[in-house]
């Protein structure tokens, strides 16, 4: 931002379409090492319920979110739930950064809960921002029949990718050091790519695939989550860098008290619904539905969705993005900097576990 427009350099840097490209290209391989460095045995007792807060979760704070934007805001229906949409998923990469940074181990497997939530929730969201900002740019679309696509092809490309990589990987016997992370680096781009050309869900297709090949016994799959765990937060400061150049500083302030207003609401309100009602069948600790509802931190991938909004043509889109930023880095800020004390202050710090077993490395 200082570099930016209305900072001292004054680089005026308005180009949505490219950022839009690099953001989501970064953003596949965030994708990915979330589904690769899951722990499959960390994480099937939590299997159930981290599934249903990664989409049926996703789809009640989008809603809940979308009313609250219509009613207090100010936003018409599909806008409401365009912005909803947008800020629904939590971000992965934040969550796990804040995780390892203070070697957060949760009680009753809530780091698990949580890597898998926030690392398989982002599909969910695109796939109603897709869908909503088709609707508010004024196109036409079978809605049943797109979701469907998206699925369908997201899931079966993803399984199947990462299925053919697993058998390709062993049978070649790569002797070459860093033969095998080529590889993986080129099956996560295809896995993508592929699925998004044909209609699918790249990001789940994506996802899916780390997954699959994370589940698998890759002779040297600590090297690889090493590197992809470099990779990723090379691409979470390239995606804020760029979106920082991007952002007018001079028009946040408009959009800082509805941001806030937004953030405080989500917080307090639409993630302990979208928290609490799924999890309710499984009889889960008050204090653990509290601490999941504070770890839903929106990041990276919000402010990216945003953007597909701004290049699909979304009336007020721009609008849309500085909203969006506001609410990502005040989350982050506010949300992230006090997980630790609030797991803490609810009594789910485990002190004999290790939050590093939750990851493949």
């Amino acid at each position: 931002m200082l570099l930016g427009v209305n900072g001292p350099a004054h680089i005026d840097f308005s180009d949505y379409a490219l950022t839009e490209t690099v953001c989501s290209t970064a953003l596949l391989f965030i994708m990915f090492y979330g589904g690769f460095n899951t722990n499959i045995d960390r994480a099937k007792p939590v299997a159930a319920p981290a599934v249903l807060l990664s989409t049926l979760g996703v789809v009640i704070t989008a809603g809940i979110t979308g009313v609250f934007a219509h009613f207090v805001l100010g936003f018409d229906w599909i806008g409401g739930l365009l912005l909803g949409s947008v800020v629904a998923s939590t971000d992965a990469a934040s969550v796990f950064s804040v995780l390892r940074e203070h070697n957060l181990s949760l009680r009753g497997g809530t780091d698990s809960l949580l890597e898998v939530e926030s690392g398989s929730n982002d599909p969910v969201a695109y796939m109603l921002t897709a869908v909503l900002a088709t609707l508010a740019a004024g196109g036409d679309i079978n809605i049943p029949a797109l979701l469907a696509k998206q699925i369908i092809l997201g899931a079966g490309l993803g399984l199947a990718i990462g299925w053919a990589a697993d058998r390709l990987i062993e049978r070649a016997h790569a002797t070459a050091e860093g033969a095998q992370t080529i590889f993986l680096f080129a099956v996560a781009i295809v896995a993508y790519a592929l699925s998004s050309y044909l209609g699918g869900n790249g990001f789940l297709a994506v996802y899916l695939a780390g997954i699959v090949l994370g589940a698998s016994d890759i002779t040297g799959k600590v090297e690889m989550a090493h590197f992809f765990d470099t990779l990723t937060e090379m691409a979470e400061m390239a995606i804020f860098f760029l979106l920082g150049l991007l952002v007018t500083p001079a028009r946040l302030s408009q959009m800082l008290l509805p941001g806030l207003a937004l953030m405080a609401f989500m917080l307090f309100v639409s993630r302990p619904i979208a928290v609490g009602l799924p999890l309710a069948p499984f009889k889960t600790n008050p204090r653990q539905v509290a601490l999941v509802s504070w770890a839903g931190l929106r990041g990276a991938a919000s402010v990216i969705f945003s953007l597909f909004a701004v290049v699909a043509g979304v009336p007020g889109g721009h609008d849309l993005f500085d909203l969006v930023f506001v609410i990502a880095a005040s989350s982050i800020v506010v949300q992230g900097s006090l997980l630790p004390a609030v797991a803490k202050k609810l009594d789910m710090i485990d002190a004999t576990g290790d939050v590093r077993r939750t990851f493949n490395d």
